[in-house]
């Protein structure tokens, strides 16, 4: 498949607190390099603060690289112009907090239309709404009046509207009901079937499970694995992924698979070499130093075992 979107050796570095009139770096991403093929699902995983989110924003422009940078047919995002927002759009985690409560659905569809000056534009909110199958009488409605379901196939909506080629949707299900869940879930197969493709940020296995192609596993800023879904899932090499593997909730107590031994304490995300090495079962003195990136036959693997 055609790539589209390349993310290369990406840092970003931010400056927090360490006592009084001293900061230190804080790492949300490490190097981190990866891309999106025509007409995927890449699913970035991992847990709260892994830095996920953070990548995200970058390729949403709403924060820039410390190091590294990310293309768009092969061009650096930062020098697109207002295209670019044509091209790439978001899907928000919570619809209530990104849906303005002052607009009419009609107004919150319409402003995209507006901004990029394009014509046609009931036709283009009905095609819209069409695709998200939601009825026209909701235009006049707020998004208060709405469900969560209905409020974030408003969101997705607005997001599709201009006809991008990338939507990047941030934890898209994490705010819904499981039963809601399941519906945008397959909203979101169903429109990259006809095309779209999507950057799907999530901390959930189980939504890998349903709608990856490819699946992006991130800690502590690092990519620590990278790969075709069902050999990530059925064949975890790093010892991360086979954490969230085991640690994935179920649906009766009798599937619970034995957990790996970890102790539940707050880990400190250690300088250098591996970030998971205070976690880590298999862990070696090697690790605390440095670690290695290896290709395992098309899967990326950044650990020492290998």
């Amino acid at each position: 498949m055609e790539e589209i979107l390349k993310v290369e050796n990406l840092t970003k570095v931010y400056k927090v607190k360490a006592g009084f009139f001293r900061k230190k770096d804080f790492y949300a991403l490490k190097g981190v390099s990866l891309n999106l093929k025509k007409g995927e699902i890449l699913c970035i995983v991992g847990e709260s603060g892994s830095g996920k989110s953070t990548l995200g924003k970058i390729i949403l422009r709403l924060e820039k690289p410390t190091e590294g940078k990310v293309l768009y047919k092969d061009k650096d995002i930062f020098k697109w112009g207002k295209e670019y927002t044509r091209r790439v759009s978001v899907v928000f985690q919570d619809p209530r907090s990104s849906l303005n409560p002052r607009m009419k659905v009609k107004e919150i569809l319409e402003e995209p239309l507006i901004v990029h000056r394009i014509k046609n534009r009931q036709e283009k909110i009905t095609d819209a709404l069409e695709k998200v199958h939601l009825e026209e009488e909701l235009l006049e409605k707020r998004p208060l009046q709405l469900s969560g379901g209905q409020a974030q196939r408003v969101a997705i909506a607005r997001a599709i509207i201009l006809e991008p080629e990338i939507v990047v949707a941030d934890e898209p299900t994490a705010s819904l009901d499981v039963s809601i869940q399941e519906e945008i879930l397959e909203l979101f197969t169903e429109l990259n079937k006809k095309g779209l493709s999507f950057i799907f940020i999530t901390h959930d296995i189980r939504v890998v499970e349903k709608i990856a192609d490819r699946v992006a596993v991130i800690y502590a800023g690092v990519l620590m694995e990278l790969g075709k879904k069902e050999a990530v899932l059925k064949n975890p090499k790093h010892p991360y992924t086979m954490f969230l593997l085991e640690n994935v909730p179920v649906k009766h107590p009798r599937e619970r698979r034995k957990e790996l031994k970890i102790e539940e304490e707050e880990y400190e995300i250690p300088d250098k070499g591996c970030p998971f090495y205070p976690r880590c079962s298999y862990a070696t003195d090697e690790c605390k130093k440095i670690f290695r990136r290896v290709d395992l036959n098309g899967r990326f693997v950044a650990c020492n075992l290998y």
